[in-house]
């Protein structure tokens, strides 16, 4: 009959155990999501800072962080939270040589097993720099 007991104890403990493991995870927050920085004169920098806040239970690692142009620079100010902590993304956008409507994404690579890359979307309008009167005058010569 212990014999009995001790089994059902360890498969009970060995549950709970298993349980606590498979639940321990990291959970990747970002705020906000998307931005639009509206109208912009060419050349331009604009800078925006985006928060990721682990809401998991366990460390989150922030392995890699990238843009879809080389127009934007993005930095992660941590690289590991543990529960509850947040950090700045910071992301800046340069406008030089570009005009019209932009439309850039950032990718944020962690270890949150159930969103292992989240994107960020970046939206606006450049502006084309109009010309000075010295700047016209001097083409004309």
């Amino acid at each position: 009959m212990n014999s009995k007991k001790t089994k059902i104890f360890s498969f009970v403990l060995f549950a709970f155990v298993f349980a606590g493991l498979v639940s321990a995870q990291p959970k990747a927050v970002i705020h906000p999501m998307e931005y639009n920085y509206g109208d912009i004169v060419q050349d331009s920098v604009v800078t925006k800072i985006f928060v990721i806040t682990n809401e998991g239970n366990d460390v989150l690692k922030i392995t890699r962080v990238w843009a879809s142009c080389g127009c934007t620079a993005v930095v992660a100010g941590k690289n590991e939270l543990m529960p509850s902590e947040s950090t700045e993304i910071k992301v800046t956008f340069d406008s030089k040589e570009r005009s019209g409507k932009q439309n850039k994404t950032v990718y944020i690579e962690t270890n949150d097993p159930k969103n292992p890359t989240t994107k960020i979307a970046l939206t606006g309008n450049v502006l084309k720099k109009e010309r000075s009167s010295t700047q016209i005058e001097k083409s004309k010569t």
